[in-house]
């Protein structure tokens, strides 16, 4: 299966450019570069491109053959046969024989930006699971500058299940001089007679993880209340294969952003409501409108200008990417709700992340639905 996958793969390709092309124009076939004139010229059916797969097969160095008993189309790519084996045996060679082996492997592919190296010595699980990103970079990791001038295993330790704990420390270099430096804690368990990197993670990873719970909280109260201080602590932390759960204990002391009840976004619509309406409401109806917001002028004015602590506990996990940061697109929020249990925070269940059109919105709606 793996071998059609380069053959299909290129006509993806053919598809991808050949669609911006108009029903009436011809349809250029270009394998790496190289035009292919069919005997069947590829030809544009419904927004798809069709073309003859012995020709881009052929182009490709595969052999195609039909059998006619079972109507069946056989591709077959020598080249990736010889390839895959290659990489197998390179990949047996590699193979490491103790956890200091397979860290300073590891440790060689990140000095050298050499991903290929890197990937040869994971655990099958993170192999799975970090390929995309390897492929995404082309097998070439980090960056060109600040690059990694010297790494060093400064601990190791055997963890009670049998699986190894190395910090491995990185000290940056740029063309203008040192660049800091970083350290990474990497696990590593035994597959048979092999050992390999199961779980890598920055030191710095919770640090980021607070910086972005401290950030989702100004985000949340920065809209209708002025900050005055903002603490986060972080309780516990746990790592699987490439992803890190960590317990957040968070308070942020605020005080609301208007200085009358009448500001109140909530309020403004609940008062909005009573202007727009009253000529048509019944002189009960007003009453029960004039009632509430008369209590929420009186809720609020409590509040005013009067300092507030909001604690909150906060789960927070997210992805691992190849050399053991945060990937900030993975991260997730959950609260703790009154039974003790941790649910997705969703921003759009809580009026302190919408804004103020959207409060407006509903306090005239609550007052609505108050008289109907």
């Amino acid at each position: 299966m793996k071998r059609l996958l380069v053959v299909f793969a290129a006509l993806a390709l053919v598809g991808l450019f050949a669609s911006a092309v108009s029903a009436g124009s011809p349809v250029r076939l270009l394998v790496n570069g190289r035009e292919i004139e069919p005997d069947v010229p590829p030809q544009l059916i419904n927004g798809r491109v069709v073309a003859p797969v012995r020709w881009v097969a052929a182009a490709l160095g595969a052999d195609v053959t039909w059998e006619e008993a079972t109507r069946t189309v056989r591709v077959n790519v020598p080249q990736l046969e010889s390839l895959e084996r290659q990489i197998t045996l390179l990949h047996n060679a590699l193979a490491p024989t103790s956890p200091r082996e397979a860290v300073e492997k590891w440790a060689t592919g990140v000095k050298t930006r050499n991903g290929a190296l890197q990937y040869a010595v994971l655990s099958p699980e993170l192999k799975e699971k970090m390929r995309p990103e390897y492929e995404e970079c082309g097998w070439v990791t980090g960056v060109s500058s600040p690059w990694v001038e010297r790494c060093e295993i400064t601990r190791e330790t055997k963890k009670k299940d049998g699986a190894w704990e190395c910090e491995v420390r990185f000290e940056m270099m740029a063309s203008t001089g040192p660049a800091g430096s970083y350290t990474a804690r990497v696990t590593v368990k035994q597959y048979e007679r092999h050992w390999f990197v199961a779980q890598i993670m920055r030191d710095d990873a919770l640090e980021h993880l607070q910086e972005q719970v401290t950030k989702f909280l100004t985000e949340m109260y920065g809209k209708h209340y002025r900050l005055l201080k903002t603490e986060v602590s972080c309780l516990s932390h746990s790592a699987a294969a490439s992803g890190v759960e960590a317990l957040f204990s968070t308070t942020v002391a605020h005080v609301p952003a208007y200085k009358e009840p009448e500001q109140w976004p909530v309020q403004q619509g609940r008062i909005k409501f009573l202007e727009e309406n009253r000529g048509r409401l019944t002189p009960e109806q007003v009453r029960r409108v004039e009632e509430k917001i008369d209590f929420w002028n009186r809720e609020l004015r409590q509040y005013i200008d009067k300092p507030d602590d909001a604690n909150m506990l906060l789960k927070v996990t997210a992805g691992l990417d190849i050399m053991g940061g945060i990937r900030p697109e993975t991260i997730k929020f959950y609260y703790e709700d009154p039974a003790g249990a941790y649910l997705p925070f969703t921003p759009d269940e809580w009026p302190a992340f919408k804004s103020s059109e959207e409060l407006i919105k509903q306090g005239y709606e609550e007052m609505r639905r108050l008289v109907e």
